[in-house]
């Protein structure tokens, strides 16, 4: 597993209002749908921030990790016997489970303010860099789904940046909204070495006067509010390793014999 994960890089899918020919056909297809911004929004004057910005995860389908090892016979269950998606959830939460090698959520940004909004980047901020996790590794049942995303995002950078074809992507696609509306990005972030890390993103806008403002967006699904991604480890590595058992609906341990 180790081998086919190497590298770090995150990448993105910018599905903008009035973008050019190029991504004009993801731009059909996500404004299409039901979780388009309303283009009709109606201005809130009570909004704290002329911004409102959405973050839904998409859960499912990547390998997990936790600092914990899974311990008692009810979370045990869990993993070897009949779940519900609820009973699932609250094991990941309780361990602290991390998605490893990506994350990917849907990021809506809407203006909901009387007069226009230009956003001008979407930074994502690191706050913490460590050894990836060793404790406990999880593996996705019926396997992972294929990445298909044109922008790119490099958190291996210092200060990273979102780019498209090699070239900074905000500096080129600034996006004004006018009152309601708004655009969806489908991000998944990658972390392919043997790290940890921790980061929120930093939305820059310009406002009607041309003052510029920064708008911080946690992760909703995370106690800590941060986006969270770990790299991956040689299976042995791992301290408490759960695999498919031969039904393939369900996990048990592995032995180090049996990663080795």
């Amino acid at each position: 597993m180790a081998a086919v994960l190497t590298g770090l890089s995150a990448v993105v899918v910018s599905l903008i209002t009035g973008l050019g020919s190029s991504l004009q056909g993801f731009v059909t297809d996500a404004l299409s749908g039901d979780d388009k911004p309303a283009a009709s929004a109606r201005p809130d004057p009570r909004a704290s921030t002329p911004l409102e910005v959405a973050v839904v995860r998409e859960e499912g389908g990547t390998y997990m990790v936790s600092d914990h090892k899974v311990t008692g016979a009810a979370d045990r269950a869990v993993l070897t016997g009949t779940r519900t998606p609820e009973s699932w959830n609250h094991l990941l939460r309780k361990i602290g489970a991390v998605s490893v090698n990506k994350t990917a959520y849907k990021l809506t940004v809407t203006n909901v303010s009387s007069t226009p909004i230009r956003v001008v980047d979407i930074v994502p901020v690191i706050t913490r860099r460590t050894e990836a996790i060793s404790t406990t590794m999880i593996e996705p049942l019926g396997g992972i789904g294929s990445d298909n995303i044109p922008a790119e995002l490099d958190l291996d950078n210092r200060y990273p940046k979102f780019t498209q074809h090699g070239k900074p992507y905000f500096s080129r696609q600034s996006q004004t909204l006018k009152t309601g509306d708004g655009f969806v990005m489908a991000v998944e972030s990658k972390l392919m070495g043997k790290e940890y890390v921790e980061y929120h993103l930093r939305v820059d806008y310009i406002d009607s006067k041309g003052i510029k403002h920064s708008l911080q967006v946690k992760d909703p699904g995370s106690v800590p509010g941060v986006f969270r991604v770990s790299g991956v480890l040689d299976d042995a590595e791992y301290a408490e390793y759960w695999g498919p058992d031969k039904t393939g609906v369900a996990w048990r341990p592995y032995s180090l014999a049996e990663r080795k």
